[in-house]
């Protein structure tokens, strides 16, 4: 095919037929609503959670939050598995496994040590393991509102080729502990999209040191990315709005796709190394091959982030965003490849031999 840049600059975003079909199935908007419950679901869904932190107590809010999912234990026992790799983290979440298995089939992969920390490696290995139709990317840092998952399967129920994004609200985890009810078994205050970079986001100066191809009227603005784009129907075609493009949209943190264009286009690139646009990449090749990307406003989640983040952890992850960009940009002169599934998993087996671990492998 194509280098993969050529064919961005001829791929629209305009979902307005799709859209449109949603409606009429499920009597709901695809952007702004979430799940019609008198629609029962029929498809499978595989939720990938890397995770490489030194403590478990961001994931255990993660996997409550599945665990606490408005869907019947016949769907989440059949429908839905959850694989969680440990990216080199010192930690046994054995306990937090063993209740999620409760809930749901778990597939528990460790890898031997971090390959990369932005979970490129990690995420493929899960990738590799999933069975299910429709592939949820989730961190170990978010939490997710009860219909989360519903929310997601019911555009994919009715429409083919779409990658479903959901946003983000960052929080510390004690501010998050104040949106629970008093057990803090359920989100009483759900996030906001309106939290989110895709929504409201000011674009300093500083950023032409890493943006240096664009205008200086692109810098010292604020970008309101879904209204200026149309909720990204007026995206495509190598479109920039500020400093990012549409495949900048497709965050791993909360998206959905169908599993077999993912692995098609060879999931994520593994020459990504530390933080920043592994899953801008994959992104663009999802776009390439066809799919359209969709914002979902009600799949919006916590994004739990730490009390303190030091200036050198700061400095560092903008060093590697800065390599990754410079990467990407390199990576779409690249011609689009596409995998058959076995493909694919021979490249995935021989990278990951003798690299991790399979525990607690549900059946």
């Amino acid at each position: 095919m194509p280098p993969l840049e050529e064919i961005l600059r001829e791929k629209d975003n305009d979902y307005s037929r799709l859209a449109r079909v949603f409606k009429i199935k499920t009597k709901l908007d695809i952007v702004k609503d979430g799940y019609n419950k008198k629609i029962p679901l029929n498809k499978s869904c595989s939720i990938i959670i890397p995770f490489y932190r030194n403590s478990s107590h961001f994931l255990k809010e993660t996997l409550i939050s599945l665990w606490h999912q408005d869907l019947s234990t016949d769907f989440k026992k059949n429908k839905v598995e959850i694989i969680i790799i440990n990216d080199g983290s010192p930690i046994n979440p054995k306990r937090l496994i063993e209740k999620t298995k409760k809930f749901y089939p778990v597939v528990y992969l460790r890898l031997k040590r971090n390959y990369g920390r932005a979970g490129a490696a990690a995420t493929n290995l899960g990738l590799s393991y999933a069975k299910n139709e429709i592939i949820i990317f989730l961190n170990d840092d978010i939490v997710v509102p009860k219909d989360f998952v519903a929310s997601h399967l019911l555009r994919h129920q009715f429409l083919n080729k779409c990658i479903i994004v959901g946003f983000r609200h960052n929080i510390t985890l004690r501010e998050f502990y104040s949106k629970l009810n008093k057990n803090k078994q359920y989100i009483k205050t759900l996030p906001s999209y309106k939290e989110d970079f895709r929504y409201k986001k000011f674009i300093p100066n500083e950023w032409k040191n890493t943006f240096k191809n664009l205008p200086s009227s692109h810098f010292n603005r604020t970008c309101y990315l879904l209204n200026e784009s149309n909720y990204f129907k007026n995206f495509g075609k190598g479109k920039i709005i500020g400093v990012w493009d549409l495949p900048f949209m497709f965050l791993a943190c909360n998206a959905s796709v169908p599993r077999k264009y993912v692995i098609e286009v060879g999931g994520f690139d593994l020459r990504f190394k530390g933080w920043g646009c592994e899953d801008t990449h994959l992104g663009a090749k999802l776009i390439a091959r066809g799919l359209y990307l969709i914002p979902n406003l009600h799949a919006t989640v916590y994004h739990l982030i730490e009390e303190k983040t030091f200036e050198k952890e700061k400095r560092k992850k903008y060093i590697q965003f800065k390599r990754n960009f410079y990467l990407y940009q390199k990576l779409k002169n690249e011609n689009l490849f596409l995998f058959s599934e076995s493909e694919w998993r021979e490249k995935m087996k021989k990278y990951f031999k003798s690299k991790f671990k399979l525990e607690f492998l549900s059946n």
